[in-house]
């Protein structure tokens, strides 16, 4: 019996990790800076089951280790806008330690959307224009267990030295696999 239940609990936790997730953008809900970069971005629906960020982001400062960027996320479980914080972030890091450690898990997924960016472990990152071509968010960007319903993305940085900043709030909803 008791062989029969560790079965039956191993059976729940291996479908339990297949389960997959799609992802959708909701809405960019602010760039905000005082000159560190400028964002003309705009999420638009293509069709029924996707939606597409577009755009210019003209970054007009170097970005170097005295640059600290920060990524947070929170959820909204019934989608009405009340945000938790969820624990999974990225504390506050200097942009050149964000190219090496981080930015190669995500680079992939963004490159095809906006070439310009640059690749992972190229640091400082010189000031350009990055045209956002249609940017589709990838399901298999994020874990399989991540739970649907609405999130938040919030991006920050700062330049400890000039005293420049930026933050920008990305808005992307969570369905199940087979949604649509």
């Amino acid at each position: 019996m008791v062989a029969k239940a560790s079965l039956l609990l191993l059976l729940v936790i291996s479908i339990a990790t297949v389960k997959s997730v799609q992802v959708m953008l909701e809405q960019l809900n602010h760039c905000t800076s005082n000159g560190g970069l400028d964002c003309n971005l705009r999420v638009r629906k293509l069709n029924r089951t996707v939606a597409a960020m577009y755009g210019n982001v003209t970054l007009q400062v170097d970005l170097g280790n005295n640059f600290l960027t920060s990524f947070g996320l929170s959820y909204s479980r019934l989608g009405n806008n009340q945000f938790n914080l969820y624990p999974f972030r990225i504390v506050p890091v200097g942009f050149c330690t964000f190219m090496s450690k981080f930015w190669g898990d995500y680079y992939p997924y963004f490159v095809r959307s906006v070439p310009q960016l640059e690749r992972p472990g190229v640091c400082p990152v010189t000031a350009r224009l990055l045209r956002v071509n249609d940017l589709v968010l990838d399901s298999t960007l994020f874990p399989n267990y991540m739970s649907p319903g609405l999130w938040k993305l919030q991006w920050r940085g700062t330049d400890i030295v000039a005293g420049k900043h930026f933050a920008m709030e990305v808005v992307f909803k969570v369905y199940p696999n087979g949604y649509f």
